[in-house]
């Protein structure tokens, strides 16, 4: 297969398609499209070494969908929680296979969109809910969207529905 002389699209067609042999993938992580690379980093059949390999990426975006792949190892998702960029964090609060203690550390982000991603992740435990939750309750000023999606979450305890919708209901 001839890659160089195939399209953008025809090219990010090979990067979707779950049946691309390995090798392919490899030589389309490479390309100097960064969007081939980025839509290389969304194939759930990627191997973790080119995952690594690609988190080392210069561009952003390939890094953020590094973030995003569930077949991401735990450490490259543990040096993400730590980055500067804001995506990429709320990117590995989203992803399904962050270990608890990872979405814990980014539950307590600066950062409104990481938080927000934190209380969508179906993974969290419900006492850490509980604990987002107060954390939230006691700023000056509670994000009413990260209360709304804790409120809806399949683990928030009912006792704790109760409690926001009488402290904000109108929010609801």
């Amino acid at each position: 297969m001839d890659l160089k002389n195939m399209t953008w699209n025809e090219k990010n067609d090979l990067t979707w398609d779950p049946s691309t042999p390995e090798d392919i993938l490899r030589e389309l992580a490479t390309d100097d499209n960064w969007l081939v690379r980025y839509h290389v980093t969304e194939n759930y059949n990627t191997p973790k070494d080119l995952l690594r390999n690609l988190a080392k990426d210069g561009n952003t975006s390939v890094r953020r969908g590094v973030a995003m792949n569930p077949s991401t190892p735990l450490d490259i998702l543990q040096e993400f929680a730590r980055d500067v960029d804001i995506i990429i964090r709320a990117h590995v609060a989203k992803n399904p296979n962050t270990h608890e203690n990872i979405l814990w550390d980014l539950s307590k982000d600066t950062d409104w969109y990481v938080k927000l991603a934190v209380a969508e992740n179906q993974k969290i435990s419900s006492d850490r809910l509980v604990k987002m939750f107060e954390h939230e309750r006691s700023l000056k000023e509670p994000n009413t969207d990260i209360m709304s999606t804790l409120y809806e979450h399949k683990n928030l305890p009912a006792f704790m529905e109760r409690v926001i919708e009488t402290l904000y209901g109108e929010w609801l």
